[in-house]
């Protein structure tokens, strides 16, 4: 009995030490992921920085790893472009849930072209609800709609409006 419950003390302590290291870990990963990005942001101050949340991306025909991007704090890419019109294509992805059922929607290749301004920071991604839904949501608060392109995507029997929306800081 004695053996046992040490034992059962012995592993309780390694897997909180585990815990702990593991954490501490994963800690230190994201604190050096900011720092990255805040120092690519000002190390970049006179392009464009733009947020890509997507994948299979190509900027002007090119792969997106000739921009040179890095990870965001949201596992996002994130590359900086000289100021001009650019065509940004790729495949978005975003999840819903509807009454306890997660539905998984991905959208076909998509391309777009941007404008993008010197000292501004972009964002594209898939999102669920329009421009304008999201604007009243949070009161008038949302970042500048650079551009929107509606999508209407079929899942079995439900329809399922989203978004590509790229926003211009604030």
């Amino acid at each position: 009995m004695m053996n046992s419950t040490y034992t059962i003390v012995l592993l309780l302590y390694f897997f909180l030490v585990l815990w702990l290291l593991l954490f501490v870990g994963f800690m230190i990963v994201y604190s050096n992921r900011k720092k990255k990005a805040v120092s690519f942001v000002s190390d970049n101050s006179d392009k464009a920085i733009v947020h890509l949340y997507c994948s299979k991306t190509k900027i002007n025909g090119r792969n997106l790893a000739d921009f040179n991007p890095i990870t965001g704090e949201n596992l996002e890419k994130v590359v900086a472009l000289v100021p001009g019109r650019y065509t940004i294509e790729g495949v978005y992805k975003t999840t819903e849930t509807r009454l306890n059922k997660t539905i998984n929607i991905k959208s076909e290749n998509i391309s777009m072209d941007l404008d993008l301004e010197a000292g501004n920071t972009y964002s594209i991604a898939m999102h669920l609800y329009s421009p304008e839904e999201r604007q009243e949501y949070e009161n008038d608060k949302t970042d500048e709609v650079v551009l929107s392109v509606p999508l209407t995507i079929v899942v079995g029997s439900d329809f399922i409006k989203a978004y590509i929306i790229c926003y211009k800081e604030k």
